[in-house]
């Protein structure tokens, strides 16, 4: 681990490796890693919440939603043209809680002023 000095203190910098072996090992659940095959269908979706800071809980809507479905959650600033991007503001995701017709997000974003909040959905239904 390697360390590395900001204006906001000391930062852990970590970098770890997967190789292709390890990756084929991994994708076929050889080792009871806890790794699951993705089945079932699925689709990936970015979602604008717009200028945001401070703690939030935001609801994502959709019919589609069960308490079955599987949902991973990304979050960072936005570039205003629908990119995201490695800013100076620290956005933490706590928790993701798919329910019926909705999906769930509790998240901090550590910023003085409300900026750019994008958030990328992958959706897997069962």
């Amino acid at each position: 681990m390697t360390q590395q000095t900001s204006e906001s203190g000391i930062a852990a910098v970590e970098t770890q490796s997967l190789d292709e072996s390890n990756l084929k090992r991994l994708a076929g659940g050889g080792d009871g890693a806890g790794v699951q095959e993705i089945s079932g269908t699925g689709f990936s979706y970015r979602h604008d919440w717009g200028p945001r800071n401070g703690q939030l809980k935001l609801n994502l809507t959709w019919a589609g939603f069960t308490t079955a479905t599987r949902v991973f959650v990304a979050i960072g600033e936005g570039t205003g043209g629908g990119g995201k991007f490695l800013g100076g503001a620290r956005y933490t995701l706590y928790n993701v809680a798919p329910d019926t017709g909705k999906v769930g997000i509790w998240i901090n974003i550590e910023w003085g002023s409300p900026i750019s909040l994008i958030a990328d959905y992958l959706i897997i239904e069962p």
